[in-house]
């Protein structure tokens, strides 16, 4: 799936957003169609080893919630919930969660797989009641799907109690070192359906403004690299590339991953 010819990706400094920006509309019927229906989304979603390691990914994030949160959640909300790897987490660490997915396929499928509720819709533009109470929302790889974010930011505000957190991650495009790399080599990298439907593409600079000016306060700000970002036949070549992204990555928190931990203040 490639940027059709009419859409740009505009770019002011770290910042950069899809030139024409789609209506929610258009975003509700891409999720519940094409982007469900995506080859490649849809073949990772049945790896059977990458659904392990997700959840494996996610029960470390847990234990980092609670520890950022100081208590045992009393509900976690998951926004986005997908193939529901994090709610399936969560219920195996024993903790009260409820799922929020667009698309009615994907939550009908979470549901049976997990046993934890998905409600359908969105927390902007649908009327959803959301179960209280609520210390923790998640958003994985969610949030820079979000026409209106600022919208999101006091959604989310209204519904966690007092101390509670807002824990997402994002990815970091266009200025991380993986595509700066490629830029250099004078290589473009494909979209697809992971990228396609982005409105915005967030830094480290423009994800910390933006909160800042919501009224959150950082808890915790990490950046990292996936474990393998180039694709090279000489495992020399491309473990040379790897450890100078990750250098990269600890100088200039230049990650292709962002996790961020904040609360409203």
């Amino acid at each position: 799936m490639s940027l059709p010819p009419e859409w740009r990706i505009r770019r002011d400094g770290a910042f950069a957003w899809l030139d024409p920006t789609p209506s929610f509309e258009w975003y509700r019927e891409f999720y519940n169609s094409k982007y469900r229906d995506d080859p490649t989304h849809a073949q990772l979603l049945r790896n059977p080893r990458l659904r392990q390691r997700k959840r494996a990914y996610f029960r470390k994030r847990i234990e980092r919630i609670v520890g950022a949160l100081g208590r045992d959640p009393a509900g976690i909300l998951d926004v986005g919930s997908g193939d529901g790897a994090f709610l399936a987490a969560v219920k195996q660490a024993g903790f009260p969660v409820t799922g929020v997915e667009i698309c009615a396929r994907a939550a009908e499928a979470a549901t049976a797989e997990t046993g934890a509720p998905v409600l359908v819709g969105d927390i902007v533009h649908d009327n959803i009641k959301i179960p209280a109470p609520v210390d923790v929302v998640v958003m994985h790889h969610v949030f820079e799907h979000l026409l209106q974010p600022n919208d999101y930011l006091r959604a989310i505000r209204a519904m966690l109690q007092p101390g509670g957190l807002f824990v997402f991650e994002i990815p970091q495009q266009f200025i991380n070192p993986i595509d700066l790399a490629y830029r250099a080599l004078g290589r473009r990298r494909p979209f697809d359906a992971y990228s396609l439907h982005h409105p915005y593409f967030y830094s480290v600079d423009s994800i910390t403004r933006l909160l800042d000016v919501a009224g959150y306060r950082i808890i915790s700000l990490r950046t990292w690299l996936p474990g393998q970002v180039f694709h090279v036949n000489s495992r020399v070549v491309a473990a040379a590339l790897q450890s100078t992204l990750w250098a990269a990555d600890v100088l200039a928190k230049r990650g292709h991953v962002i996790e961020v931990m904040a609360r409203p203040e």
